[in-house]
């Protein structure tokens, strides 16, 4: 017995080394319709040509993807297709990165991942690809050191690009306007040399898979001086042209913790709320209130008012559901109709 103490003592404290800190960004406790500035340390770029124009707007509702640990949650920044079309209009918002209470230095031969979601609405900016997310490599010039685009074409076509401070990018393959995707980035740090550090990709991940076993990662093929190992880590959102709602953004050091939400030895994936289910073609909640339906590209397919069961008409298959009680209270679901 007392062996068998000692070895679970010993797994507990592997897998409290093995922890790690994600910084999690879900705009849940903003004002609704106020500047993404001012809340929660986010605060304006201090590059004389990126501080003009007006601050991003905080907006109603989350943003899905299936098995993302920050699907689903909160609300989201809402980029105005408007602003920014003109050097005179262009904003950059910048928020400073901690891993707990520590402010995130990039490492030697490290690497960080960085993920969130992005809906691009037909109305932005076309045919040319412009930055809506980056990385900050100064405080005070123009250099960041990953930059990621978005282009809409005449066609209604979307493509994603990669550079790590140019505009000569890697883009993407086409993708949908006015669906949920998942941008994980990663900086990687790799030698002693000035401009040898990594930046890649990856859009729409499976989930399913691991990170070794993607195949649709993008590497930004130009090459710049690196982001400075005594730099303080920081993100930007963009106000570039891009109308778009940006979401679920995490930050930390691991695929497995940023992406999927494993973050010990021992599996700890964020769970759906159970008090949300289904049987059949109804959707049972715990009390009374409003329900929203949404597919698994986060469209929305139902709004309905629900005394605890909703008797729906929908084709079987997995549903996200957003509920509000009548108290106020917001949770959400992953579902299975049959």
């Amino acid at each position: 017995m007392k062996k068998l103490f000692l070895l679970l003592m010993v797994c507990i404290g592997i897998m409290t080394l093995n922890a790690q800190n994600v910084f999690v960004e879900n705009f849940a406790t903003a004002p609704l319709g106020g500047n993404l500035e001012g809340y929660n340390n986010w605060y304006v770029c201090l590059k004389s040509s990126d501080n003009l124009g007006v601050s991003p707007k905080i907006g109603e509702g989350a943003l899905f993807y299936t098995g993302y640990a920050g699907s689903n949650i909160g609300n989201v920044a809402i980029l105005d297709s408007i602003n920014g079309n003109i050097a005179g209009t262009q904003r950059i918002s910048t928020k400073t990165i901690t891993l707990g209470t520590d402010t995130v230095v990039l490492a030697n031969q490290s690497k960080i991942y960085i993920a969130f979601l992005a809906k691009i609405s037909i109305d932005s900016k076309k045919s040319s690809l412009r930055d809506f997310f980056t990385l900050e490599g100064s405080k005070t010039s123009s250099m960041t050191r990953g930059r990621v685009f978005a282009k809409v074409t005449s066609t209604g076509d979307l493509t994603f690009g990669i550079t790590k401070n140019s505009t000569s990018m890697t883009e993407s393959p086409v993708s949908s306007l006015d669906v949920n995707h998942l941008i994980v980035i990663v900086y990687e740090t790799v030698g002693s040399v000035a401009s040898d550090d990594k930046v890649s990709m990856y859009v729409d991940p499976d989930l399913t898979l691991t990170e070794a076993q993607q195949t649709n990662v993008l590497v930004a093929a130009d090459s710049q001086t690196d982001y400075g190992l005594s730099n303080k880590f920081a993100i930007n959102i963009r106000q570039r042209g891009i109308g778009a709602q940006i979401g679920g953004i995490r930050v930390g050091t691991s695929w497995n913790s940023v992406v999927l939400g494993i973050t010990s030895g021992v599996n700890q994936l964020n769970s759906n709320n159970q008090m949300i289910t289904a049987f059949g073609k109804t959707i049972q909640t715990p009390e009374s209130g409003s329900l929203k339906v949404f597919n698994l590209a986060g469209a929305q397919i139902l709004s309905a008012k629900t005394t605890g069961k909703l008797e729906t008409s929908l084709n079987s298959g997995l549903y996200l559901v957003r509920f509000v009680s009548q108290n106020g209270l917001t949770t959400s679901a992953k579902i299975q109709l049959n």
